[in-house]
C-alpha cells in the first residue's frame, strides 16, 4: 500500500530535517548521539516503508540489506558445545565458570548488547539511502547542496574555534582545533571536503562569474577550514578535492589548466606561509611516530585470535586491550582500530572482511556504470564524497560517525540514481 500523494510529498521534508538534525547531533559515536540519529530518523524510515520505490530496487540498497542481514547472524544464539569451540572464547568460557555462571546458549558476538546497538546504527543511513532513490532528482540536488551550506557554516565554526583555541562542543583530546560540532577533527575535515565537492550542487553553474566567483570563494573557506582542522588525512584529501570543484565550476579549457595549477600553487604556498599554521604542517614530519601502525598490528594480531568469526560488532575495545603491546599502553585506551577495515576483519571475522570489500568494489562499479551513462556533475561529486569517506577509513573509523555514515548514504544513493532522471531533469 502506497502513501497518498499528500503524504508522499513529505519524504523531501523528511530527509532534509533527517539530514540536518544527524548532522547537528551526530558528530560523536556515543551511544547518546547514537540514539538521537537513530529515533530522529523514525519518521523518514516509516516514510520509506510506505513508499512506492521508482522502479527496482537499486543493487546498493540490496547489497547494504544482505550485508546487514549477515552481520545480525552474530546475534543467533549457538549452544555451549559450538560457542565455546569457537576461536578466542576460551577465556570468555572460563570467566564465567569462575563466577560461578554456566556458559549455556550464546550468540557468536561476545558483547551482544554492542553488536545490536552497532548494527542498529546503521538503519539511519539505510533509511537516508532508501529514501533518497524514491526523490525526484532536484530534490537529491537540494539534499545535497544542503550538505554544501551546512559544511560551510562550520567553517566558520571550525575556524573560530581554532583562533579561540577552545568552544569544543564535546569533550575530546583533540579541543583547539577547528571541530565544528564533531568530536574528532578527522571527520569534521570529512564533511569540510564534502562541502568542497558538493558545492557544484549550489545552482551556479549558468549564473555568471559572479555566481562562480562566490562558489570559489566558498572552496577557498572550506579549504582553509580543513588546514585549521589539523587533520593530515584531511589536508591530503582535500587537494584532489579542491581541484576537481573548481574544474566542475569553472570547466576550463585545456590551455588554461596551467593557471589553474599555478593558481593552486601559489595558494599552497600562502598557507605555508602563514604562522599560525606552521605547527599544523609540521605535523606531517611527525607521520612515521604516528601510531597507527602499531594498533594495525595489533588488531591483526587480535584478528587472527578471533579468525575466521571475529569477535562480534561493538567489541573492539576489550578485544584490542588484550592483545595491545605492552610498550603502547599509556593512560589513554584506543577506542578504534583507525583503520575501518581491519576493525571489520578483527569484529565481523570473514564476513567482515567480505563488508571491507563490497564497500569500494561497489563504488568501482558504480563509477564504471556512471561513466557509461555519462552521469551529470552533481552524481559524480555525491560519489567524490563517498570515495573520500572510504578512502578516508583506511587511516581512521568517519563511518563509525553518524554524521558521515548518514552522509555516505545519501551520497551513494545520488550517485546511483538513474542517469535518466538526472538527464529528465536537466541536471
Amino acid at each position: 500500500m502506497t502513501l497518498p500523494a499528500r503524504s508522499e510529498r513529505l519524504l523531501f521534508p523528511l530527509a532534509l530535517a533527517t539530514m540536518l538534525w544527524t548532522l547537528v547531533v551526530g558528530g560523536s559515536g556515543r551511544e547518546p548521539n547514537l540514539a538521537l540519529v537513530f529515533f530522529g530518523s523514525l519518521p523518514l524510515l516509516y516514510a520509506v516503508l510506505r513508499s512506492k520505490p521508482r522502479g527496482e530496487t537499486a543493487w546498493t540498497l540490496k547489497l547494504a540489506l544482505v550485508l546487514l542481514a549477515l552481520a545480525a547472524l552474530q546475534l543467533v544464539p549457538l549452544p555451549p558445545s559450538i560457542w565455546t569451540a569457537l576461536p578466542g572464547r576460551d577465556l570468555a568460557a572460563q570467566v564465567l565458570v569462575a563466577s560461578g555462571q554456566e556458559p549455556g546458549w550464546r550468540p557468536l558476538a561476545l558483547d551482544p548488547a554492542a553488536a545490536a546497538i552497532s548494527l542498529l546504527a546503521v538503519v539511519p543511513a539505510l533509511a537516508m539511502h532508501a529514501a533518497v532513490l524514491r526523490l525526484d532528482p532536484r530534490e537529491t540536488k537540494r539534499l545535497l547542496a544542503a550538505v554544501a551550506l551546512f559544511a560551510i557554516a562550520s567553517a566558520v565554526v571550525g575556524i573560530g574555534q581554532r583562533l579561540i583555541g577552545g568552544g569544543a562542543l564535546y569533550a575530546t583530546e583533540h579541543a583547539g582545533a577547528a571541530l565544528g560540532l564533531f568530536a574528532n577533527r578527522n571527520h569534521h575535515a570529512d564533511l569540510l571536503i564534502a562541502g568542497i565537492l558538493l558545492t557544484v550542487a549550489i545552482p551556479v553553474g549558468r549564473a555568471g562569474k559572479s555566481a562562480r566567483a562566490i562558489a570559489t570563494a566558498a572552496i577557498a573557506l572550506l579549504a582553509f577550514a580543513v588546514v585549521a582542522t589539523t587533520s593530515r588525512a584531511g589536508i591530503a584529501l582535500a587537494i584532489p578535492a579542491i581541484i576537481a570543484a573548481l574544474v566542475a565550476i569553472w570547466r576550463p579549457r585545456r590551455r588554461a589548466a596551467p593557471l589553474l595549477g599555478a593558481v593552486l600553487v601559489a595558494g599552497g604556498i600562502a598557507m605555508l606561509l602563514v604562522p599560525a599554521f606552521s605547527d599544523i604542517f609540521a605535523r606531517f614530519g611527525l607521520a612515521a611516530d604516528d601510531q597507527r601502525l602499531t594498533m594495525a598490528a595489533d588488531t591483526l594480531a587480535a584478528t587472527r585470535a578471533m579468525w575466521p568469526w571475529g569477535s562480534g560488532y561493538g567489541s573492539f575495545v576489550p578485544v584490542y586491550m588484550a592483545h595491545e603491546n605492552l610498550d603502547m599502553i599509556d593512560a589513554r585506551f584506543v577506542v578504534a582500530a583507525h583503520n575501518d577495515y581491519l576493525q571489520l576483519a578483527l569484529e565481523g571475522g570473514l564476513p567482515g572482511v567480505l563488508t571491507a570489500l563490497a564497500g569500494p568494489l561497489a563504488l568501482a562499479l558504480l563509477a564504471w556504470q556512471m561513466l557509461s551513462r555519462r552521469a551529470p556533475m552533481a552524481a559524480w561529486a555525491a560519489w567524490g564524497v563517498a570515495a573520500v569517506l572510504l578512502a578516508h577509513s583506511a587511516l581512521d573509523f568517519p563511518l563509525r560517525t553518524p554524521a558521515l555514515a548518514m552522509l555516505f548514504g545519501l551520497c551513494t544513493a545520488a550517485a546511483q540514481m538513474g542517469i535518466a532522471q538526472w538527464r529528465a531533469a536537466r541536471l
